[in-house]
């Protein structure tokens, strides 16, 4: 009788160690508010449609471990698709993506950085593993720029002044206000910043570096 009455604790003990064995398996973390509030939902393996979770176009906020993984705005990862690193981002409004993200999946080895239709240059990085590029313009209009190394003074580059609008394929960068990384500086990761003006750089760009290049620890600026 003992044994009989045990069995459902023992599954309900087994089932609990399984569920939080998936849970730190989990190599993507989506969360239906920004700052990581709100429902959270683990996911272990590529997801065609979020819809059949009860996720889909609720995701904000995401954590990425391990490997690097790609969102899309439509089913059986279609649609508009960022590639993002391993990293917390607390706002996916910054991406285009909040409450969009309706498949996810992770990124083969081929693939690089953005998946966009928002111009040629974008589709540029993608192709020849460029890790920056920048706009005049925001919104990713005007001339552009593309960045693989330090630029401390962009008026000196195609650009002739400052930057408006990047987009970041890989890595962490910082941008600061002024040439030489002087002024305002923001410390931005993989994703589309349609203007950088809602990071604090009030006239944009002017100079622009690696992350891990700068002796400032900087914080991440989140959009407005």
């Amino acid at each position: 009788m003992n044994k009989i009455c045990g069995m459902p604790v023992l599954a309900s003990l087994l089932g609990g160690a399984f569920l939080a064995t998936a849970a730190s398996a989990a190599e993507l973390t989506l969360y239906a508010d920004q700052d990581f509030q709100g429902r959270p939902l683990s996911v272990v393996i590529d997801e065609r449609q979020l819809g059949v979770r009860n996720f889909d176009d609720r995701a904000s906020s995401v954590v990425i471990e391990g490997n690097a993984w790609v969102l899309c705005s439509g089913e059986d990862f279609r649609g508009k698709c960022v590639t993002l690193e391993p990293g917390r981002y607390a706002s996916l409004q910054a991406l285009g993506l909040d409450d969009e993200v309706t498949s996810v999946r992770r990124r083969e080895p081929a693939s690089v950085g953005i998946f966009s239709e928002t111009g040629a240059a974008v589709a540029a990085a993608g192709r020849d593993a460029t890790d920056v590029v920048l706009f005049t313009g925001d919104d990713y209009r005007g001339t552009s720029h593309t960045v693989a190394s330090p630029q401390p003074d962009l008026s000196q580059q195609p650009l002739k002044g400052e930057a408006a609008s990047a987009v970041i394929a890989r890595g962490q960068w910082e941008l600061c206000g002024e040439p030489g990384y002087r002024g305002t500086c923001v410390r931005l990761g993989p994703g589309k910043y349609s203007s950088l003006k809602n990071y604090g750089l009030a006239r944009g760009a002017a100079s622009v570096r690696r992350a891990s290049e700068s002796p400032h620890k900087a914080v991440p600026a989140l959009e407005n």
